[in-house]
């Protein structure tokens, strides 16, 4: 187990199941109490909710927890909750990548097949095609559920995993385009990715994300949720609104959740804190490596995608950002890193808010010009 020495002060936790809900820790004045509005919808005492973090120069100017991470025990949520990022996760798949790429242990340029056979009935594909979501592959959450649970019991287990999931390609679908014609996000893509780290490392994508993100960086929470018994101390329980927006409806759990390499991961404040950070440095891999995580993508007539390895590129509220989504179950997330002007924004919800449209607004405090007038 890992020891616990955040580098932030952590949020006190005022008596749970008092009446009013703990009020949200921050920073004081102007600045915190806009940002406090902006969360206010989830000020109601049995509220799930969101974290929401802002970072300026290397400093967290505001990290605050509103709602509940748990209903039934009236857990509250802090920086330090770990919840499901959904697709933010392929960030970290697409790191592992180039790692194995920075130790010379493939190149983005080899094809699926040499690790990855399942998919020889679709010739041409690269590993960047994969990373860049140009790879053609038709999408197989379209199948019909059964499919799915067949394949998962082919081997005696039955929670279904991307190993088992990429078995339908043996079989099923036709390519979509050629590789690098065009973009079409493709979570298949990535859980194809997942496979590759696995068979590359011979560690799991979670053991390899441990030992060479995780351990390293000091991100203490983060963790691969692999398998339906795997306990993550703490971690945040999904929710969605009810039937005509009354009450909560825990949605948590489903069949597809162990399909890793598109999701998969859960992760605090704190650590998308150290996460953020340390890809402003070559800790990880070189700077040529990822810069090219953070380039657009040039298909074959020569058109640009705004797509890198694992994010989105391009202009966010009217400046330069590279940023990425999530959505799985109750699970909303986003990261929104505006480099030229050193700010990021964080906002990871359970409450199944739209937590892209959350981080424009706080986004908006500190660069539009009027933010905070």
């Amino acid at each position: 187990m890992r020891s616990h020495r955040g580098l932030w002060t952590l949020v006190l936790l005022v008596c749970v199941g008092c009446s009013p809900p703990p009020e949200p820790t921050g920073q004081t004045g102007p600045l915190g109490t806009r940002i406090d509005e902006i969360f206010s919808d989830f000020s109601s005492e049995d509220s799930p909710g969101a974290t929401a973090m802002l970072i300026q120069n290397g400093e967290v100017v505001h990290a605050a927890g509103y709602g509940l991470a748990d209903r039934e025990s009236n857990r509250v949520l802090t920086r330090r909750t770990p919840l499901r990022l959904g697709s933010v996760g392929k960030q970290f798949t697409s790191m592992a990548i180039m790692i194995l790429a920075d130790r010379g242990l493939l190149a983005f340029d080899d094809p699926v097949t040499k690790w990855v056979p399942e998919l020889e009935r679709f010739p041409g594909i690269q590993v960047q095609h994969l990373l860049r979501h140009t790879s053609g592959l038709p999408d197989y959450y379209r199948v019909p559920d059964e499919t799915f649970l067949g394949v998962a019991d082919s081997d005696g287990d039955p929670a279904l995993t991307h190993q088992d999931a990429i078995t339908i390609y043996e079989t099923w679908g036709e390519p979509v385009f050629p590789p690098g014609d065009q973009y079409r996000y493709s979570n298949p893509g990535y859980e194809a990715l997942a496979v590759i780290v696995e068979r590359v490392s011979g560690l799991s994508l979670g053991q390899f994300l441990e030992e060479n993100v995780f351990e390293p960086l000091g991100m203490e929470t983060a963790v691969v949720r692999d398998r339906p018994d795997l306990n993550i101390p703490d971690r945040a329980v999904g929710y969605r609104p009810g039937r005509f927006g009354l009450g909560w409806v825990e949605e948590d759990d489903h069949f597809l959740n162990w399909l890793l390499g598109a999701g998969g991961v859960y992760c605090s404040l704190d650590d998308m804190f150290l996460w953020d950070q340390a890809l402003y440095t070559d800790t990880l891999v070189s700077p040529e490596i990822m810069d090219l995580a953070f380039s657009p993508t040039t298909l074959n007539d020569g058109t640009l995608s705004a797509y890198g390895f694992g994010w989105n590129v391009g202009d966010r509220r009217g400046r330069r950002a590279v940023h990425h989504g999530g959505s799985w179950v109750g699970f909303r997330a986003t990261i929104v890193r505006f480099v030229e002007d050193a700010t990021t924004v964080v906002v990871l919800s359970n409450a199944s808010a739209s937590a892209g449209d959350l981080a424009n607004e706080m986004a908006d405090l500190v660069l539009s010009p009027d933010g905070l007038t």
